[in-house]
């Protein structure tokens, strides 16, 4: 084919000038910036067949990279549609765990040497090493949040030192992850993300086995370049040099996986990379309503570390749209009415889209009822094997066989009654079959007559959970029986406040569905058997697609619905300068939601009488405009709460929240130290692991405390 124009009027391409400059920049190396809705995959190939049918470029030199094998897969597809199945099968397209994975079998065949072999599922060795190390079984939340932070630490390069640095989890995490690294090198493993640290190092290794992939691939493209991890840049780095011929296309301002490892600062410092590079922009947004597309480019500008960039409508769109909504609702179950009335009442594509996958458990379970088809995008099932769900089962259970004292030794740490390993050693001893438990240890408590009173109280609370319903249940375990407590524990040794918040307003809005708990239990093993099943017992054309944001990512439609967007999980960090990095990825899931809508987006928002919950300032900032800088005797960052549930709190325990920045030295307390608690009075550091330590109280027994939150309080001296 002889030119450009000639290439378009053959396959009848109609792209834009913006378009045509990415299309024909074929040498050196380029970064498209390409806003969303403007067309990048169309871009990448017709880039791609113009290097074949223009510049006759051989296909076996082209490499096309991107983030997921559903990726690489829709790119395929959408070039044979374009340009024929012929052309397709002869290029390769591919993601760059699978590239890397290449580089590995190619130096087996070349340097006849054995590789590591591949560890295809971690869950199970992080489980059983897990078991080994703290003596007890994970949850599968627990496990999750590990095996996702070594992918992390792994794409992002991190050392021993950097790892020490990052947000403490419940356990120690650098005992496990070099437990598991020890492990993988005894029995000659690598994981999948090893795979990439493994090819970058032969590359680097083996100049000549470098050289190889550099001639063999002379053009390599890069999808989802914002996606991309600073090992799998690494990799592209090499594989490009100084003077190859790179394609990466990607939006800074699109990046959301950084929990994942995603590295946008490779966008940022393209030109220090690559001087001879040029930086493209795709600024014109082919699928959102004047309306949305205005308000989202005004919006994404709260961030200020990124390209300079305008997004746009095309110029011959005279139709603005109808502005974004702000809807006010009186319930979590009124916004589930509204959004069922509109399905029923439109024949649009209609998303509902939210942060957190439990969002979509109490719509699931009315869209059963309602005859409505749906379809999930990636939804996690963990949330039914939660420990929350787990205790309150415990503790109804309990509250229904008040004599079972396997029952009470499994709850009795969760109810801030101050009771000691001695006091259950004792209890075991002197409980006669079929009686209270808590009658006995009223008898064992003899004249402590605040322990006396507590547990009269607490045989009163549990009487009355074996017939209130859930809803009211699950408040009465909360505070009349002091569960919040033990969530306040939690959320000190690492836990996150938002997501026990979110996790129990889902479980008390499936709990106002049902009279009794037998029903609320049931409820909840139905939903799990639904939500795993596969989708394709969904219909084929569902009415209404659930998403969370993140997975939102790529997809689009008419009309969205954007719930649970309150302060406190949109953003979920502060504007501060030392949550600069997390609070700007924040920003832009929430840019990635609001430009997923065609037509119209609204946002529904619960007005909430009992609680100081407000609805997300990013809903302001992008329907109302960007805040006003504040001035400098203001105090920047979030309203938040100092410890969860710390106003409804029957029982507090002192030990509950989370230091502050200052340092607190820990040097003197070790083991065997005496410290006196403003509660419990003189006690004995058992041991102590980091912050957290087991000190055992002659009035209280055994109880774990973070140090540092007891100290900075004055609580123990």
């Amino acid at each position: 084919m002889k030119n450009f124009e000639t290439f378009k009027q053959s396959y009848q391409i109609k792209l834009n000038l913006q378009q045509e400059q990415a299309v024909v920049r074929t040498r050196g190396q380029s970064l498209l910036l390409a806003v969303p809705g403007s067309g990048k995959t169309t871009v990448i190939i017709c880039r791609i067949a113009y290097l074949l049918e223009v510049l006759q470029i051989d296909p076996g030199e082209i490499l096309t990279l991107t983030f997921s094998r559903m990726g690489a897969r829709d790119l395929k597809a959408r070039y044979t549609k374009l340009f024929g199945e012929s052309q397709a099968k002869t290029l390769h397209f591919s993601t760059i765990h699978s590239f890397a994975l290449g580089v590995i079998r190619h130096y087996e065949r070349s340097y006849r040497r054995r590789a590591h072999t591949v560890l295809g599922n971690i869950t199970p060795v992080i489980r059983e090493l897990y078991r080994q190390l703290f003596q007890e079984h994970p949850g599968e939340v627990e496990l999750g949040e590990i095996c996702q932070r070594i992918g992390f630490c792994k794409n992002m390069m991190l050392t021993e030192a950097e790892i020490k640095l990052l947000p403490p989890l419940e356990v120690d995490f650098l005992a496990i992850y070099e437990a598991y690294e020890s492990y993988k090198r005894q029995e000659q493993l690598m994981d999948f993300d090893d795979i990439l640290k493994y090819a970058w190092g032969l590359l680097k290794k083996y100049p000549e086995m470098l050289a190889f992939f550099q001639n063999k691939y002379t053009y390599i493209h890069l999808d989802e370049a914002q996606d991309t991890s600073k090992i799998q840049f690494k990799i592209i780095e090499l594989l490009t040099g100084k003077n190859g011929n790179l394609f990466m296309v990607g939006d800074e301002d699109q990046s959301i996986y950084g929990f994942r490892g995603a590295f946008p600062e490779a966008l940022l410092t393209f030109k220090e990379t690559w001087p001879q590079g040029e930086v493209l922009l795709m600024e014109t947004n082919y699928r959102s309503t004047r309306q949305i597309v205005d308000k989202a480019n005004a919006f994404i500008k709260l961030n200020h570390e990124r390209y300079q960039k305008e997004m746009v409508v095309p110029g011959d769109r005279s139709f603005t749209g109808v502005p974004i909504a702000r809807e006010w609702v009186t319930s979590s179950e009124a916004q589930y009415q509204l959004i069922i009335e509109a399905i029923r009442r439109e024949g649009k594509e209609i998303a509902v889209l939210y942060r957190n996958n439990e969002s979509a458990i109490p719509l699931v379970d009315l869209f059963d009822v309602a005859g409505i088809t749906y379809q999930i995008k990636e939804h996690s099932p963990q949330f039914f094997g939660h420990f929350l769900i787990k205790d309150i089962r415990l503790f109804y259970e309990f509250a229904i066989n008040p004599d079972g004292i396997n029952l009470f030794t499994q709850v009795y740490y969760k109810m801030d009654t101050a009771i000691s390993r001695e006091t259950i050693n004792q209890l075991e001893r002197r409980h006669k079959p079929g009686e209270n438990v808590l009658d006995t240890l009223i008898k064992i408590s003899g004249d402590r007559a605040w322990q006396v009173k507590r547990l009269k109280e607490l045989k009163a609370g549990f009487e009355k959970l074996q017939t209130v319903p859930p809803q009211r249940g699950i408040v009465m375990i909360l505070d009349s029986l002091g569960y919040r407590s033990y969530l306040n524990f939690r959320i000190s040794s690492g836990q996150s406040e938002e997501s026990i918040e979110q996790k129990l307003t889902v479980l008390k809005i499936l709990g106002g569905r049902v009279n009794n708990f037998p029903d609320f239990f049931a409820k909840l093993e139905m939903l799990s058997e639904k939500l795993q099943e596969p989708q394709t017992r969904k219909a084929k054309t569902p009415r209404v697609t659930l998403s969370t944001l993140h997975s939102s990512k790529g997809l689009e439609f008419e009309k969205v619905f954007i719930i649970d967007a309150t302060e406190g999980q949109i953003p979920n960090v502060s504007n501060t300068p030392e949550d600069a990095k997390a609070y700007a990825e924040e920003v832009r899931l929430f840019y990635v939601g609001a430009t997923r809508a065609k037509q119209e987006l609204i946002f529904l928002c619960v007005k909430h009488r009992d609680k100081d919950i407000k609805p997300s300032p990013f809903i302001s900032y992008l329907i109302d405009g960007l805040p006003r800088k504040k001035s400098p005797t203001e105090k920047p960052g979030l309203r938040h709460r100092e410890s969860f549930g710390r106003q409804q709190g029957k029982w507090q325990d002192y030990h509950t929240g989370a230091a502050s920045g200052a340092t607190v030295d820990l040097q003197a307390y070790q083991q065997g130290r005496v410290v006196i608690h403003q509660r419990f009075g003189a006690g004995t550091i058992l041991t102590r692991n980091g912050n957290i330590a087991s000190i055992h109280f002659e009035s209280a027994g055994e109880k774990k405390m973070n140090l540092a939150v007891c100290l900075e309080n004055g609580v123990i001296k």
